[in-house]
């Protein structure tokens, strides 16, 4: 089965092709010595995953007994991956220490579902968990096949709920197998990978919204133990935005209710200059929470758009609090958005004051306060903040006739 599916979020990279590093001379050696049936005459690479790409380290044609030798210079675990100038986009994730001596062997046609592994105790675990989601797969696909034979028969919906009955005794017992790796190995680099595994495209063994405790366990375990390790450091960093996304660890909600006094907060927009809540009192103003690195505030700001250039001229106005810590990804943010309304920040994420002010600790997050200063709604959806202006201000005037008003 060539497409694994298996999605490794964490170490993706573009390949990059250099030479190899030779500061690192006074490192240790690793060697890995393969063997791989039907791939004579092929060449074997084996590369470590950088930041933004992949270090060559080594390469060997492989002889005509389908064996050749790697080597390499490592100051530590790492995360490598092996593949062969036949197919490169057919490759194995390895994790490398010192000093290890390391075998590999396989077949060309079952490359890389199908391989064994010894002598590196994080590659063996790797190789342990690629093997049972293949498994795993190979039982879901053929349920699959089964539903799509039998799409027009009359009798679908008895075989359908045969089937998710199958299907959902095939991903417990797959989930059970990972949540006991990371049990059993709590300080493998391994963990990594098992937290990234997918049994079909869109269907993760661990989804890092519901299970985000088990993600956050993982990093603090590793960072703990391998602080300076580029995949350590890039999974504590996705943890942190899965946070932040969330809102989780909530601690302060409900600061402000329906029907209370809207709270003045002054925050700068991006040219620096500071603009009050409160200088948009005398018209309804939603006060909205928004992070260009949130996909649902994304989704929300653009459904207020839409709602926005209807009222905009029917005393409305938009106040829109930036949770940012970076000023580029707020200018960005903006720019891709078309956001021309009041766009403010403090640049303190989730210790902004005004988040701080409000309690918001979630995206999305909104406020709707009165011309008088009165919070008459929080977090309506913004589906139906159309309705609600209308509502409360009646029918939208147009551009032309505000301008006729003015004159």
């Amino acid at each position: 089965m060539r497409n694994t599916y298996i999605i490794i979020s964490l170490l993706i990279c573009v390949v990059v092709g250099c030479g190899p590093d030779k500061d690192r001379g006074a490192s240790p050696k690793f060697d890995i010595e393969g063997e791989f049936a039907d791939m004579a005459g092929d060449v074997a690479y084996i590369k470590l995953v950088e930041e933004n790409g992949y270090e060559f380290i080594d390469s060997a044609r492989v002889g005509e007994d389908g064996r050749f030798r790697l080597e390499g210079n490592i100051s530590g675990p790492d995360f490598y991956i092996l593949h062969f100038a036949s197919d490169i986009s057919r490759q194995i994730t390895l994790i490398l220490d010192t000093a290890q001596h390391v075998k590999l062997s396989g077949r060309a046609a079952d490359f890389p579902d199908c391989y064994e592994v010894q002598g590196s105790s994080e590659s063996e675990g790797i190789c342990g968990l690629i093997h049972r989601i293949r498994d795993t797969r190979t039982v879901s696909d053929s349920l699959g096949r089964i539903f799509r034979a039998n799409v027009n028969s009359s009798e679908l919906s008895v075989i359908k709920q045969s089937l998710d009955s199958a299907y959902n005794v095939v991903y417990k017992r797959q989930r059970a197998f990972s949540e006991d790796f990371i049990k059993k190995n709590p300080d493998a680099l391994a963990q990594i990978v098992c937290l990234s595994q997918y049994i079909s495209p869109k269907m993760p063994v661990f989804d890092p919204q519901k299970d985000f405790h088990y993600y956050n366990g993982v990093a603090e375990r590793l960072v703990e133990r391998y602080p300076d390790n580029i995949q350590t450091r890039k999974l504590v960093s996705y943890v942190e935005k899965t946070r932040l996304a969330q809102g989780i660890d909530s601690h302060s909600q409900g600061k402000v209710a329906k029907g209370d006094d809207a709270l003045d907060i002054a925050l700068r927009t991006v040219k620096g200059d500071s603009v009050k809540l409160s200088s948009l009192k005398g018209k309804y103003i939603l006060l909205d929470f928004w992070a260009s690195w949130s996909d649902v505030a994304k989704v929300n700001t653009e459904n207020i758009s839409k709602v926005y250039s209807k009222y905009r001229f029917s005393n409305f106005a938009v106040y829109q609090v930036a949770l940012e810590e970076s000023k580029d990804d707020w200018q960005k943010g903006l720019k891709a958005q078309g956001i021309t309304w009041v766009s403010v920040s403090d640049l303190k994420l989730w210790n902004s004051s005004a988040a701080e002010a409000y309690g918001v600790r979630s995206l999305p997050a909104s406020f709707l306060i009165s011309p008088d200063f009165k919070v008459v709604d929080i977090n309506l959806p913004a589906e139906k903040l159309d309705d609600r202006l209308l509502e409360l201000v009646g029918k939208p005037v147009k551009r032309t006739q505000e301008a006729n008003k003015n004159n």
